[in-house]
């Protein structure tokens, strides 16, 4: 029955999502063959670059936002209207438990967010993988690994997995959040926004108070400079505090899908 609930759930949002993400990739195909490759970054001066580049910059980071925003809110509302919303009687009608939807709404949630994740990574190595580009970043590749401390190959690896990972966590905490908002028993959508807000906020004061505590603010002022060690001095904590939150989010959740469900 799981089989089936995750594959209901994958199969009613998958012509809006892949139609979504297929303007993405043309939108980042449209970018590459009219834009940048038509910019010459070796014999260019940094001047005539500036205005280019900024602009494909911006329009690249628009995008992306745009696409991951919508996928994150399409697994908010699928959640939202299958357990709680037009969907919820008959959700709760079959012979499934509580644990069970969860489960289901967690894993489809993930796929499409990591799906998301593969699409949005594609398209940007899409976008600066032409001859120009290649290029030019052969003349500055050794600077830039040195700085990073590792090959900007192996440190785009690293983000990629982060990010995945990341994934399971900001599915959780989307449904820990909707399924605080109908605890109340009015305005439950600005209730479950007001949750998410508040608690990002103060997961975020949280970390910045335990690096401080446990001495890994130090390390980070006190760092070799070297980017990737400084960014993992900041991820790392991050991401454990934020993994041990999303355990406790998910048995919150699971409570109240099991004793507090009211669909009043």
């Amino acid at each position: 029955m799981l089989r089936k609930l995750i594959i209901y759930d994958l199969k009613a949002s998958a012509k809006i999502f892949f139609l979504f993400h297929l303007v993405f990739l043309i939108a980042c195909g449209l970018g590459r063959f009219c834009f940048m490759d038509r910019i010459d970054f070796v014999h260019s001066s940094p001047e005539t670059l500036l205005a280019p580049v900024t602009i494909i910059i911006c329009l690249a980071i628009i995008l992306v936002v745009a696409v991951n925003l919508f996928s994150w809110l399409m697994t908010a509302f699928r959640f939202y209207r299958n357990l709680f919303g037009k969907e919820g009687y008959l959700s709760w009608t079959l012979p499934v438990s509580g644990i069970r939807h969860l489960w289901a709404k967690i894993i489809s949630g993930c796929v499409l967010m990591w799906i998301d994740t593969i699409v949005i990574w594609l398209g940007i190595f899409f976008l600066v993988s032409g001859r120009n580009v290649t290029e030019a970043y052969a003349m500055i590749s050794a600077d830039v690994t040195e700085m990073l401390g590792l090959p900007l190959s192996m440190f785009s690896l690293y983000m990629f997995l982060f990010t995945a990972l990341s994934c399971i966590i900001s599915v959780i905490m989307t449904y820990f959040c909707i399924a605080v908002g109908q605890l109340f028993p009015s305005h439950r959508i600005l209730c479950a926004i007001a949750t998410y807000f508040i608690l990002t906020f103060v997961l975020q004061i949280a970390v910045f108070l335990i690096m401080i505590l446990s001495g890994y603010f130090n390390d980070y002022i006190n760092s070799s400079g070297i980017f990737s060690k400084e960014l993992s001095l900041i991820l790392v904590p991050s991401f454990l505090f934020s993994f041990i939150i999303a355990i406790a989010e998910y048995m919150i959740t699971h409570y109240i899908l099991s004793k507090k469900i009211n669909l009043i």
